[in-house]
């Protein structure tokens, strides 16, 4: 769930919602072996904005690319800190953990700034100080992530100021190569074995013997308001 953020910040929240969803990319997750977790999801939004960040840098600075790197800035911590909110974090939990994103945002950033001049094991273990495979097992699809921020930084590169500042950003990177595929058809056989546990199981519902109503197996009789011998709720007039 997003905040509500002022409509005069209109491209910088578009921005910032479309690298939202590239991050939450299922594939990340699926078929690269990312943890599906709250500080993953963070560590990507961090890395795709500051791509975004670098290219902004480097156009001639003037009022508006200062105000939209602010406005974007803002925004992204805003969105971190009413997410932390909703999932139950208290004010001092909140203000620690900010600090601490704070301080990883930038020093990823400042890797991000000289990403095309890196090694390859260099870019693999930067993503893996800031990103955790399931297991702690590196897999063989390690190759597409390099290759996925590599097309990314190289797309973000290619952007205009007009696009960065308009938050047009359109990017699709070809999962194609590293999506599974089966080597057969599945049988109807097996599909339906597979399927075999998705019937819905009967309710158990029985009569109260005090009150003859039915009712759901270890439920509180609602019209009695009794449970167990003991009365729980007013009973129905």
């Amino acid at each position: 769930m997003n905040q509500k953020i002022s409509p005069n910040k209109k491209n910088e929240v578009n921005l910032y919602n479309k690298i939202f969803l590239l991050s939450r990319n299922k594939l990340f997750y699926t078929e690269i072996g990312l943890e599906d977790s709250f500080q993953n999801r963070i560590n990507l939004i961090f890395i795709h904005i500051s791509f975004i960040f670098s290219k902004v840098n480097s156009f001639t600075p003037n009022k508006e690319f200062k105000k939209f790197y602010q406005n974007l800035f803002d925004i992204l911590f805003k969105q971190i800190e009413f997410n932390m909110r909703e999932i139950g974090y208290g004010d001092v939990l909140v203000n620690k953990n900010m600090k601490f994103l704070v301080k990883s945002f930038y020093n990823i950033l400042l890797y991000c700034e000289n990403f095309v001049d890196k090694t390859p094991e260099s870019k693999i273990n930067f993503l893996y100080k800031w990103l955790k495979i399931n297991n702690g097992q590196k897999t063989s699809n390690n190759a597409f992530l390099v290759d996925y921020f590599n097309d990314f930084q190289s797309f973000c590169f290619d952007l205009s100021a007009e696009n960065v500042l308009k938050g047009d950003l359109n990017y699709n990177y070809n999962w194609i190569d590293i999506m599974a595929v089966p080597k057969r058809k599945t049988s109807k056989s097996k599909r339906n074995q597979r399927r075999s546990h998705h019937r819905k199981s009967s309710a158990n519902i029985i009569e109260d013997k005090k009150s003859g109503e039915f009712r759901l197996s270890h439920h509180i009789d609602l019209k009695t308001g009794i449970y167990n011998g003991k009365q729980i709720l007013e009973p129905k007039k």
